[in-house]
């Protein structure tokens, strides 16, 4: 009765493991530059930011647009910082984390003056 016990132990330890570790972790950072292209494409759930010295933080496997997601719940307050900083030629902060269409997803923007 005591090797079953253990085996089943064992068992439960190793898929409990195989699961933390197959789990996804989703990446995240943020960068900061001027937003140099905005880009409204078809088929795309949003729309699509390219910003100076950008790099795959949401680790998608892209790094040449962010994308701000039109179910995001400040679209429109987002989407609007963006275009003023945009045509201010001011940088923003981005925030990105996760990925939408295999393009990482702005989460959050900061802008600092």
């Amino acid at each position: 009765m005591y090797h079953k016990l253990k085996n089943i132990c064992y068992c439960v330890l190793f898929l409990v493991c195989a699961l933390h570790l197959g789990s996804a972790h989703a990446a995240s950072g943020s960068s900061i530059g001027k937003i140099t292209t905005v880009l409204w494409y078809e088929g795309h759930v949003g729309v699509l930011i390219r910003q100076e010295n950008m790099s795959d933080l949401g680790g998608c496997g892209r790094s040449d647009y962010y994308m701000l997601d039109d179910q995001h719940p400040y679209f429109k307050e987002i989407y609007s910082l963006i275009l003023s900083a945009h045509i201010a030629s001011q940088p923003l902060e981005l925030s990105v984390a996760d990925c939408v269409q295999g393009i990482s997803r702005i989460k959050h923007v900061r802008s600092n003056k």
